[in-house]
């Protein structure tokens, strides 16, 4: 068995605002939007041939009540310093852990991380080099 695709599905009582952050906070182009009877939603990619689906759901009430059981790491050509300055001040952001060397990086390959928290409490990981534009 194969599989050709990896969607990421995130559903919300409030597509349009949670399209908005994923659009204008994190960078990602709207490819397409669904307004249809039972289906309505967003079309996102992050890159190439990663999409996000960002839907309304009838089961879904309110902010993520479990944060850290799904998470998605977002790994940027910028580095970890440069989105982390980039979101840290965006009200519609919670900063869980401000960039860190990951426990498991070598002098030779140093990955960072720093995890946050999306409008609806859904984990994001900035994860690679790091590239500081500040101090911390």
């Amino acid at each position: 068995m194969a599989f050709t695709k990896y969607r990421i599905l995130i559903y919300s009582e409030n597509p349009d605002k949670l399209m908005e952050f994923y659009r204008d906070v994190l960078g990602f182009e709207l490819i397409d939007h669904l307004n249809i009877p039972g289906d309505y939603g967003y079309m996102l990619k992050v890159i190439d041939d990663l999409w996000v689906w960002i839907g309304k759901h009838s089961e879904i009430k309110g902010k993520a009540k479990e944060n850290f059981r799904h998470l998605f790491n977002l790994y940027p050509e910028e580095g970890v310093d440069y989105w982390y300055q980039k979101i840290k001040d965006n009200p519609q952001v919670t900063i869980v852990a401000k960039p860190f060397l990951a426990p498991f990086s070598t002098p030779d390959n140093q990955v960072w991380f720093t995890t946050f928290l999306d409008p609806e409490g859904i984990v994001g990981n900035l994860l690679g080099k790091n590239n500081f534009t500040s101090s911390l």
